[in-house]
């Protein structure tokens, strides 16, 4: 099996810089018994990175509010059907030009009458997201609905190459979650808040919150509460746009391009702090 990644990108993940923290978070983990949890995991980026480099996924606890909770959930109790997530691929169209009609009108059903399949149609309604910004859920309706359209470069465009309406396209999507169901099998999810989950001490514990002063997805997580909470019996580690602790890693991303036009217009810093 190739390495595992995520199943698509979200606004806020940590996919680019997952190996540089995963680095840093292996000098705290001790011993096979330690348990990491990933709060606020998102698409898993980090976990995954952890079982790339051959943590035991028995270890690792992740918890999410969002739908991404849901989906490492099953994985983890391995009710998450990949022959069911297959029919839902199979349902999107072949014609590209298409797809973003059919996904738009996919996020118009009521959550509540495709309650048994919210984790499949959430991986189609991420992936199809405009700009990867989050899909979240919130009375019953699905959230943050704007969808990528297939387009082509013209004569005078910035950018060269083509935007799929969906990212990645449906059989790679497929693809990703189907080794994910196998690889990250025996880790345990939760689809809830992060302080309803009970922290076993001596834990490594990594939190990837929504960054301060940024788009919100739907949720607020009070991490200052939660790490002075937990800070005394843990090692916590937590991902924001700015530095909080003396000891902190800048992971800024440099990078000049990016965006649906091939210009990135401001540069979004990225640290690493560490309350140890």
């Amino acid at each position: 099996m190739s390495e595992l990644t995520i199943p698509c990108a979200y606004q806020g993940g940590k996919y680019r810089i997952a190996k540089q923290i995963v680095n840093i978070i292996s000098e705290y983990i001790k011993d096979d018994n330690t348990k990491f949890y990933d709060l606020c995991c998102g698409s898993g980026a980090v976990s995954i990175e952890l079982v790339n480099q051959g943590f035991y996924p028995g270890n690792i606890i992740m918890v999410d509010k969002s739908p991404w909770g849901l989906f490492w959930e099953q994985i983890g109790d391995g009710t998450f059907s990949i022959d069911l997530f297959k029919t839902w691929i199979d349902s999107v169209p072949k014609d590209v030009s298409k797809i973003q009609e059919y996904i738009k009108e996919l996020s118009k059903y009521p959550v509540y009458k495709t309650q048994t399949d919210i984790s499949y149609i959430f991986l189609l309604l991420q992936a199809s997201s405009f700009g990867s910004k989050s899909i979240w859920i919130k009375d019953d309706k699905w959230q943050n609905t704007s969808f990528r359209n297939y387009w082509l470069p013209t004569e005078t465009s910035s950018r060269r190459s083509p935007v799929n309406p969906m990212m990645p396209m449906p059989n790679t999507l497929y693809q990703r979650v189907e080794e994910l169901t196998m690889g990250m099998d025996g880790i345990k999810g939760y689809w809830k808040d992060c302080n309803d989950i009970f922290i076993e001490p001596n834990s490594v514990i990594y939190i990837d919150p929504p960054y301060d002063k940024t788009t919100k997805y739907g949720f607020e997580f009070d991490y200052m509460k939660f790490i002075n909470e937990h800070k005394n019996n843990n090692i916590i580690l937590l991902s924001e746009g700015k530095q909080i602790f003396e000891n902190a890693y800048n992971f800024t991303d440099r990078r000049s391009k990016g965006g649906i036009s091939g210009e990135r217009k401001k540069v979004n810093e990225e640290w690493l702090n560490i309350c140890a």
